[in-house]
């Protein structure tokens, strides 16, 4: 059998095919190369970019130093957890600048204090020692009245005068 060549059209469909291709390829190589320098001229001008880079060393060699003389201090030490942490936030900070992106501003704490009032409400109400407590905190303490039926005999009455509650006291007229 005989193989088939392929036709002047065929051939000129993929040298166009080719080239648009090449050229893709092209266009994406500069981009990544442009970057690369943008990213390189970032690391070398940048002063900001230094400082995080010269925190996250530091953070580094001191939790490097807290955990090589106690290697428990990794799981137990809140110092070396504390310099873990700002190395971490260094290192954050230092590859969004890297990437050209500004960092993120940390946005004000509203819902975690509407969350907080109206958690703190739902327990108020459903809780009766919670809400008997901040009863007594807006009002003041409640006045515990004693409701006793009659009274004892040498009581005195609320005027002060020492008449029992049983007699009355009655101006006596002269004659």
């Amino acid at each position: 059998m005989a193989l088939k060549t392929q036709s002047k059209k065929q051939r000129k469909i993929q040298a166009k095919a080719a080239k648009k291709s090449a050229k893709q390829l092209g266009k994406r190589a500069s981009k990544k190369v442009a970057a690369r320098e943008d990213a390189v001229r970032n690391l070398i001008e940048n002063q900001d970019l230094h400082d995080d880079l010269r925190n996250l060393a530091d953070a580094a060699k001191t939790a490097y130093a807290r955990v090589s003389t106690n290697p428990g201090a990794l799981l137990q030490d809140k110092k070396v957890h504390s310099e873990v942490r700002a190395g971490t936030s260094a290192l954050l900070d230092a590859k969004g600048q890297l990437n050209g992106k500004k960092a993120k501003k940390k946005k004000g704490g509203f819902g975690g204090i509407f969350l907080l009032l109206v958690g703190s409400g739902i327990a108020v109400v459903t809780v009766p020692a919670l809400r008997t407590k901040a009863l007594d905190l807006v009002f003041g303490p409640e006045e515990e009245l004693d409701y006793s039926v009659g009274s004892a005999a040498g009581s005195t009455s609320a005027n002060g005068n020492g008449a029992t509650a049983g007699t009355t006291s009655t101006p006596v007229s002269g004659s």
